[in-house]
């Protein structure tokens, strides 16, 4: 494969990768959380194909150096968009999992609040509850029938 077409496919590449995450910061920034599974999937896949074919100009650096130089602008132009996109991306989805976990977290507190525990009886025999809680719960009485 010559260099150009290398160069070339690492260009459509690098579009393809800026499309999927355009769409998914989109997707982001508007809560469709249904769609960043799907968006994944081909986000991973480009990146590792973005990664092999960057490979070949690492090892072989001079190899960017033979090619034509409106090949070399155009990737250089890619590098800095899809590095612009990945920050932003990285960004969006840190907030994401943040807020998600705060949510979370704060539904286990809610839980947790609201579940009755062993508590401990109290002077006029009750549990030992806050209100809400022994509202919810009954006192639980047994008779010894042998008089």
């Amino acid at each position: 494969m010559s260099t150009d077409s290398r160069l070339n496919d690492i260009i459509l590449i690098t579009e393809r990768l800026i499309a999927v995450l355009e769409r998914e910061n989109a997707a982001l920034r508007e809560r469709r959380n249904t769609e960043l599974h799907a968006l994944l999937d081909d986000k991973v896949t480009l990146s590792r194909v973005y990664e092999t074919r960057m490979q070949f100009f690492n090892q072989n650096p001079e190899a960017l150096v033979n090619s034509p130089p409106e090949l070399r602008e155009k990737l250089r132009e890619m590098a800095a968009r899809i590095s612009t996109m990945l920050q932003e991306n990285a960004q969006m989805l840190k907030t994401a999992i943040t807020a998600n976990r705060r949510v979370v977290d704060m539904i286990a507190e809610a839980v947790r609040n609201v579940t009755p525990g062993a508590g401990t009886y109290g002077a006029n025999g009750m549990k030992g509850l806050s209100d809400h809680k022994s509202e919810a719960q009954g006192l639980a009485l047994s008779f010894d029938q042998t008089l």
